[in-house]
């Protein structure tokens, strides 16, 4: 895993690089810190994360999540996640 970020104006980490090696069929976590400065109960729809990988060439895997803020403005992640991956420099 070589970056990832949260380009989202209302959930936002800027590019963060990373050096982490992750072998096929494994699972790695990473944290981000996070701007979020929502009150209560406000939905942000459609933040995402951004991981650029590199495995035969260069990955972007995008993770979009609702997100809402708990009662003390702490952001919560919805239950469905939507992943998708494109090879960089392709269209």
């Amino acid at each position: 895993m070589q970056s990832a970020q949260h380009p989202h104006s209302q959930f936002r980490t800027a590019a963060t690089e990373l050096d982490i090696e992750i072998a096929p069929g494994a699972a790695a976590d990473v944290t981000l810190p996070v701007r979020f400065t929502e009150a209560p109960g406000v939905v942000v729809e459609n933040p995402f994360l951004i991981v650029r990988l590199h495995e035969r060439g260069e990955w972007r895997a995008l993770a979009r999540v609702r997100v809402t803020a708990g009662a003390r403005g702490e952001p919560m992640a919805g239950e469905s996640v939507v992943v998708t991956t494109q090879k960089v420099g392709t269209a």
